[in-house]
């Protein structure tokens, strides 16, 4: 697993190795309400689904083994791809959310989750395309799911949407608790953040967003919002 710089200025250095390409363990049925409940943010989640709450926890321990740290990715536009993070540093832990573009190893932040939380990393418009971007590997259910911690966005209205996509992934009790919970927990880094454009290129006037128009000159804005454009 390589993400060419994520690791650098880490005290005691970090070996690239920790990275542990992860995405198979999605299908682990630990795994959706495990997730839900760390990084989505319900607490309704752990016994929500047809599993042993005590399992899920055994999978939280394995997610956040300081040893390795799990990476999770999805394709997005334009052969792009957005890979999830779990943070593992002894004392610094946390999850983030970053892009690489078509033929390229070096990732660009969208977004981070902790006590020095940065974000959103995308709107809610952008949210629903790339949940429904044609994709071999994950279905609109998992993908929205998965990306939804790191979006931000005052028109953040569709929890139907995302009720739907709870049950999808296996939740078989308090669906619409659950979707409550994750999108209040959307607000909980960064607030509810507004949208703009500039120069035709969506950008993030929350003050700290990595898509914020004074974070990236406006040609690498512009890359990092194709990627989430309906393919």
């Amino acid at each position: 697993m390589m993400l060419r710089g994520y690791l650098d200025g880490y005290e005691p250095p970090v070996d690239e190795s920790v990275l542990v390409a992860a995405s198979e363990w999605m299908d682990d049925p630990r795994w959706w309400p495990a997730f839900l409940w760390s990084v989505g943010g319900s607490h309704a989640a752990a016994g929500a689904f047809d599993v042993d709450p005590a399992d899920v926890e055994t999978m939280l321990e394995t997610l956040h083994r300081t040893e390795r740290w799990p990476v999770m990715s999805i394709n997005a536009a334009g052969d792009s791809r957005v890979f999830l993070v779990w943070r593992n540093f002894e004392d610094d832990s946390g999850w983030d959310y970053l892009l690489t573009a078509a033929g390229s190893d070096t990732p660009t932040e969208l977004a981070v989750l902790d006590g020095h939380f940065r974000g959103p990393g995308l709107s809610w418009a952008e949210l629903i395309a790339m949940a429904g971007q044609p994709d071999g590997e994950r279905g609109p259910a998992e993908r929205l799911l998965l990306l939804l911690p790191a979006v931000g966005d005052a028109d953040l209205l569709a929890a139907d949407l995302v009720t739907a996509a709870v049950a999808a992934v296996g939740a078989r009790r308090q669906q619409q608790e659950i979707a409550s919970e994750l999108l209040r927990a959307c607000e909980r880094f960064w607030g509810r953040c507004e949208w703009d454009t500039v120069h035709e290129v969506p950008v993030c006037l929350g003050p700290h967003s990595p898509r914020h128009p004074t974070r990236h000159p406006l040609p690498e804005l512009q890359r990092i919002a194709q990627a989430f454009t309906a393919r």
